[in-house]
């Protein structure tokens, strides 16, 4: 196809029409155009003419006006989500700038595509909003040379220094160079996006009361609804980025005193799409949308020139070359913000006009100015040695007032810790696990039957609540320490005793209990078959009386398969200690234990703050990187290694399975991630890596059963005699290590783990110590008394009997059911203050899942007994800790800041 434009009659007229069009300067503008040149189904007229104009609008390869050809080859590295057209056009519009024009900026063009482009992993509104601009925030730093420098600047995790200067610098520098830049960019986008006169608010109709990223939610990936179908979720896409370019374009003629380039832009930007067939799905809904896009966004900068194909007869509404020459002309001498401008050119195959070619031989190209890059580029580089002038002189002040020398004391504990020395609790002579787990459970069994003789009685209610948990073996105290099968049931007992004591007592309000045990199996593989039984039941009617379900307390793929079997069913579900965050895929399961991204964000800048890492005899330093430990075929451990490598940033990723099977995700072409087989490989390794960087801290996010032969292969195998900081995941119990007592075997290790208990050796508050003292009163101080196990699970049917009396008060006097149950459920237990547990507030608020700030430790494992390092949350009291280290100088992750 020949790229010369055809001469056709009347053609000439329609050139210096849209050429005038082109040229109208800012000021003098009416709304954007849109040029559509009309041809036969076979003719080649308009893709001729559309092609040719593109070769008017340069001169010995360099552009006249502003322009993008949107047509040959598809830009390389291809963005699916973007499309092929908008990254031409972003593409050739930077490409093909007039000299003096300046570089093109598109801001809320790369913030859509920023939008579009991100997978959300949060569930609750507000969080996903913040995760969004985040994600955002993280993009729009990669392109940006300033804030990257901000984060350089900021010295990163550095710790203080002494004297009055070093001190006040350290504790502006994080505040102002990293957290107030990302605070000001999301305050910026919900000003520029969000406002009543914005594109973004017209095109979404958006309500005053919903900010700009909470709504842009639903453009982003990995959303809790399913995408409509493709083409929708296209015209979707293709509105959002066709009204952020346009609003963009316009934004490039606004004056600005410090910006040279600006004040010569005199001509409209021109789109040309002169294929027909060139990427016709992004290319028909930008076509189609473009008219109401430059009414919602007030565009006028813009002229839109498209080649398309008429199919039979010759389209309505269409023009001759002289018609739409007089309209095109019309409209270079009108302004003002009137309906969106379209004309239609019919064009049809004629014998070649000598006349016209003859103009188009005198007339190559479009009559504007021609100008150079040096008289901007004079005004910049004199504006930049100013301003260089300054940034020096800052920079200088900066360095000889910055911190020098900061503090190098390790961090131990930041809490008192009680009188009484801490002391290792044994093993009851004489007994079995499994004995004491039946003894446990014969305990429950027996207040069964006192709460069927209780319920006999006037107006007394009893309900079912199953305990869906893992059994103890016989023999194996290896397996009932790290399965917590104990500790769990006994704070199941705990509950159940105290809930129908207080419910005796107040029959009118307060339902009843009794607790139905099942046996899921080791790593819960009879869960499904449990559940089912109990739909079965449920679905029959002979169910009726099951309020719900407490514990599936483990984070694998079959609990999981549990848990759908028993939401489908409507049975509602209270976890006790599973963390990983795909356990909330469910609106009926709720659970008592913060969730991983809430651990991880506070392990990871407690790593990053914290002076954890020894450096030399006494002293220690916050972490400069971390190696992850975790399992990819372990949802717990999978989900807690990705959310901290996410919030920690340097990290070098080891996978490892207990059970030598490797067949997981490949490692192959990832720097940062590597496979090994065995302990001693994996000792090896984190000994290799912790002398490239000496700075160092192993974050163990895998189960806590090969903790203990790692720290052997560490200390007898490698060259690097046993030092190491070790950061736990909430695996790693007290109990657990009460058990391994890893200070006392392998005295290079600095241990600090995540808990959801405070050590016995330290005071409860409150709720806590009522549980403590029927613990002690019932278990004596036995190997469990320090573990999370026995207060979350204790927890749990705090805040179910919670939902379930509450029910039964809501709908009185009818009966109620699983659904009134469900119901406060979403309503959130105890309303704005939550129930008040064991192991700190449980504030769900409405549709929570997870309690909102729920309190987590990190303790310091000492040969004295563990120590609080950190504690962050909402204590049983309602008093919130907000900030942690050794003077509260560092300000806690709160779950709503995500």
């Amino acid at each position: 196809m020949s790229q010369s434009i055809p001469p056709l009659t009347g053609v000439d007229q329609l050139i210096e029409s849209l050429e005038e069009l082109i040229k109208v300067p800012p000021g003098r503008r009416g709304p954007s155009p849109r040029v559509l040149l009309s041809q036969p189904a076979e003719g080649p007229e308009a893709e001729r003419l559309a092609a040719g104009l593109c070769k008017r609008l340069h001169v010995s390869g360099r552009a006249l006006v502003p322009y993008a050809e949107v047509a040959g080859p598809t830009p390389e590295g291809q963005r699916e989500r973007i499309g092929a057209v908008f990254q031409k056009v972003e593409q050739e519009l930077k490409r093909n700038r007039p000299a003096g024009s300046g570089k093109l900026r598109l801001p809320q063009f790369a913030l859509m595509c920023s939008v579009v482009e991100t997978d959300l992993v949060e569930r609750q509104p507000p969080v996903r909003a913040r995760e969004l601009r985040d994600q955002c925030f993280a993009e729009r730093r990669k392109d940006s040379g300033f804030l990257r420098a901000l984060e350089m600047v900021s010295g990163g995790d550095q710790p203080p220094a002494t004297g009055g200067p070093a001190l006040a610098w350290y504790y502006l520098r994080q505040p102002v160079l990293n957290l107030l830049p990302r605070w000001i960019y999301g305050r910026i986008q919900e000003r520029r996006m969000g406002h009543g006169g914005s594109w973004y608010s017209q095109w979404q109709n958006l309500p005053k009361s919903t900010r700009f990223f909470e709504d842009a939610c639903k453009l982003a990936g990995g959303g809790t609804e399913p995408r409509a179908d493709r083409t929708a979720w296209m015209e979707e896409t293709t509105g959002a980025l066709l009204r952020a370019l346009l609003a963009d374009l316009d934004a490039a003629f606004r004056r600005r005193w410090f910006s040279p380039w600006r004040r010569r832009r005199r001509t409209r930007f021109t789109v040309v799409l002169p294929q027909t067939d060139w990427c016709p799905e992004w290319t028909a809904p930008l076509v189609r949308d473009f008219p109401l896009a430059v009414e919602q966004t007030g565009s006028t900068g813009v002229v839109l020139v498209a080649a398309e194909r008429s199919y039979g007869e010759r389209p309505q509404r269409s023009q001759n070359t002289a018609d739409a020459a007089g309209t095109l002309k019309s409209w270079s001498a009108t302004t003002g913000g009137a309906g969106a401008r379209v004309v239609r050119v019919g064009l049809e195959p004629q014998d070649p006009d000598r006349d016209i070619e003859h103009w188009l031989d005198r007339h190559p190209k479009i009559d504007v100015r021609v100008r150079t890059d040096a008289a901007p580029l004079a005004e910049a580089v004199t504006g930049t040695l100013v301003v260089l002038s300054l940034l020096a002189c800052a920079g200088a002040y900066a360095v000889s007032h910055g911190p020098h020398r900061g503090s190098t004391e390790c961090l131990g504990s930041t809490a008192a810790a009680g009188s009484a020395p801490p002391e290792h609790s044994q093993a009851p002579p004489g007994k079995e696990p499994r004995e004491l787990y039946e003894e446990t459970r014969a305990g429950i069994g027996k207040e069964n039957e006192e709460a069927e003789e209780a319920g006999k009685r006037p107006d007394a209610v009893v309900r079912t609540v199953v305990y869906l948990g893992v059994p103890t073996k016989v023999g194996s105290w290896d397996d009932a320490m790290y399965s917590g099968a104990i500790p769990e049931l006994r704070g199941i007992a705990l509950a159940q005793e105290k809930l129908n004591h207080e419910a005796a007592r107040d029959r009118a309000n307060k339902v009843l209990l009794r607790v139905r045990i099942e046996d899921a199996g080791a790593k819960f593989h009879r869960g499904p078959a449990i559940a089912k039984q109990i739909a079965k039941e449920v679905d029959s009617g002979k169910g009726e009386e099951i309020v719900g379900v407490v514990g599936l307390g483990q984070s694998r793929q079959t609990t999981m398969e549990t848990r759908d079997i028993l939401g489908d069913a409507g049975v509602p579900m209270i976890g006790t200690v599973a963390t990983a965050q795909e356990m909330q895929r469910h609106s009926m399961y709720r659970q008592v234990a913060p969730d991983n991204g809430r651990e991880a964000r506070i392990a990871a800048d407690f790593a990053r703050r914290g002076n954890i890492v020894r450096t030399g005899p006494g002293t220690c330093a916050p972490a400069e990187k971390a190696v992850v430990i975790a399992d990819p075929g372990d949802a717990y451990s999978d989900n807690l290694s990705r959310r901290f490598t996410q919030a920690f940033g340097d990290t070098h990723t080891l996978w490892y399975s207990p059970d030598g099977k490797s067949h997981g995700p490949s490692a192959e072409g990832r720097g940062d991630v590597d496979w090994v087989g065995t302990p001693m490989e994996m000792a090896t390794e984190v000994c290799r890596l912790l002398k490239a960087e000496a700075r160092t801290v192993v974050y163990w996010a895998a189960r806590s059963n090969e903790f203990s032969n790692f720290l052997a292969d560490f200390d007898g195998g490698t060259a690097c005699n046993g030092r190491v900081t070790v950061l736990g995941g909430n695996d790693l119990t007290n109990s657990v290590v009460e058990k391994q007592r890893p200070s006392q075997n392998h005295p290079g290790i600095r241990l600090y783990y995540a808990a959801h208990a405070l050590p016995k050796s330290y005071p409860p508050n409150l709720r806590a110590e009522t549980f403590r003292a029927d613990y002690a009163a019932k278990y004596k101080t036995d190997q469990w008394s320090n573990d999370g196990h026995a207060p979350l699970s204790w927890d749990a049917m705090q805040v179910l009997s919670h939902a379930v009396d509450s029910a039964r008060q809501d709908a009185e006097p009818a009966a109620f059911d699983r659904g009134t149950v469900q119901a406060a459920l979403v309503n959130g237990p105890g309303g704005e203050a939550g129930v008040r547990g064991a192991s700190g507030s449980l504030v769900f608020g409405h549709r929570g899942e997870v309690p909102r700030n729920k309190r987590l430790l990190i303790l310091h494992e000492t040969r004295r007994g563990p120590e609080v390092s950190l504690e962050c949350g909402v204590r049983d009291s309602g008093v919130e800790q907000k900030a942690w280290g050794k003077h509260g100088e560092f300000k806690c992750p709160q779950d709503e800041d995500q």
